[in-house]
């Protein structure tokens, strides 16, 4: 399955224009930040409703957009199902292929506006000044911030303070 992801990501990111690449990222996102990928995927996948329902539904999401052309392929290869997998998969992989990967920071709740400026004045001074961030909440993080860039991770958590304080108890 996720061969097929990553071919139809691959050659929808192909096809298009530079300046479409951003339009078409921003939309496929903001499609998985407001819809739920498990309700689009159930939705997309029910047998009972009409494949007409599917594409007008899909086209309602993508507006104008130039995913309009990923969405008719992919229902004249009735692959309506997939719509959710693609645009995760297409917006990771314009993103590395852009440079543009983002700083995913996992908080325990939602940061006021204080942090949050905080946090863009780091990554605009130690990762780049267009580097994207995605806020991510962890209900299981008692407190601090975790801050992760491709294979760089820095934890400022207390779950980790307390795991380097139980170590060094231990031993």
């Amino acid at each position: 399955m996720k061969k097929l992801l990553e071919v139809y990501s691959k050659g929808f990111f192909n096809t298009l224009k530079e300046e479409e690449i951003e339009v078409a990222t921003i939309t496929a996102q903001d499609i998985l930040d407001n819809y739920s990928q498990d309700d689009l995927h159930d939705f997309f996948k029910n047998k009972t409703i009409k494949k007409e329902d599917k594409l007008n539904l899909a086209l309602d999401l993508v507006g104008e957009s130039s995913l309009k052309g990923l969405v008719n392929t992919l229902s004249q290869n009735n692959r309506f199902e997939l719509i959710p997998g693609i645009f995760k998969h297409f917006t990771d992989y314009a993103s590395k292929r852009q440079n543009k990967i983002p700083v995913k920071v996992t908080t325990n709740k939602e940061p006021n506006e204080e942090i949050k400026n905080h946090i863009n004045a780091f990554v605009q001074a130690h990762i780049g000044p267009s580097t994207p961030i995605k806020y991510e909440v962890s209900k299981s993080l008692i407190g601090g911030i975790i801050l992760k860039h491709k294979d760089n991770e820095i934890d400022l958590s207390i779950d980790n303070k307390l795991n380097g304080l139980r170590e060094a108890l231990t031993n």
